[in-house]
């Protein structure tokens, strides 16, 4: 496993203390199976030092296609020395993602897509980022060095929702909506989610910033889906997104937000005063 030195955090707060070694574990979800998962393995295995991660495999199965899954499994368990988890009739990236933890050793967790769209060259610089003492470190696409190969609408529609994001509440974060991000472990230790779809990230990095947990950003370069078909679908997750929105204007407001607020209630209060029988009569609001 990839080992590098960090302070621990305690109590949500950066204390410095004595350093020690922690493990990485990349967990990857997959639904029946992904036409680039060996390249995302293979990827993993060249770029991340001797010893590597910890790869978790969580695979969300329909039963007529288990006899076909367990033997990619089989082969990849030997070939990548892979941990495989199998789940039967079920579906969510979420959900699947707290699989994957719970069957998880490592003291870094980090959500990897295999459908060799993340980049995975940056992880040593999002360990490095852990070492320095954040506690969740977002591989961002909307910063300098980062980027998108492929835009298309469904990534200008993330861009514009980070961006509301960062409008209404003070998430120190550029690029909420990309999975890619590396968590120190007690930070799903402590955080109960509830997201089992694409959401679970913006979930997990809101409660963060609520909890006090220190986020940090890399650049990364995301590139979009060449073979297989996304289970992304937009409309279905307008309202699993929505809600948290709603939540980080609820629970960390930014000063425009707020004073938006503001503004806004004054205006239809001085509204409803103007509209009242018997105003305006008289030579105007205060005649």
């Amino acid at each position: 496993m990839i080992s590098v030195e960090y302070r621990a955090n305690v109590c949500c707060k950066l204390r410095p203390v004595s350093a020690r070694p922690v493990t990485v574990s990349l967990i990857l979800p997959v639904l029946n199976r992904e036409e680039r998962l060996v390249d995302v393995l293979e990827q993993i295995q060249s770029t991340l030092a001797d010893p590597g991660p910890e790869v978790v495999v969580v695979y969300d199965v329909t039963p007529g296609l288990l006899g076909a899954v367990q033997s990619e499994q089989r082969e990849l368990e030997e070939r990548f020395a892979i941990r495989s988890v199998t789940r039967l009739n079920q579906r969510g990236f979420g959900s699947a993602l707290r699989e994957g933890f719970q069957n998880s050793s490592g003291q870094v967790i980090i959500p990897v897509m295999a459908d060799y769209s993340d980049d995975i060259a940056v992880i040593p610089d999002m360990l490095a980022k852990i070492e320095a003492g954040a506690d969740v470190v977002a591989g961002c696409r909307y910063m300098p060095g980062g980027g998108i190969v492929g835009d298309t609408i469904k990534q200008r529609l993330s861009r514009l929702y980070s961006k509301a994001m960062q409008m209404i509440s003070r998430l120190p974060c550029q690029d909420v909506s990309n999975s890619f991000k590396a968590y120190r472990r007690e930070v799903w230790e402590n955080i109960a989610t509830e997201a089992r779809s694409f959401d679970f990230s913006v979930e997990m990095t809101v409660k963060a910033a609520v909890r006090g947990y220190r986020i940090s950003e890399v650049p990364a370069v995301w590139t979009n889906r060449q073979a297989g078909r996304s289970q992304f679908r937009m409309f279905r997750e307008l309202s699993n997104y929505g809600r948290w929105l709603l939540y980080a204007a609820a629970h960390l407001p930014s000063r425009f937000f707020l004073v938006s607020i503001t503004v806004g209630t004054a205006a239809l209060a001085l509204l409803a005063l103007r509209s009242r029988p018997g105003r305006g009569r008289r030579g105007g609001f205060f005649g």
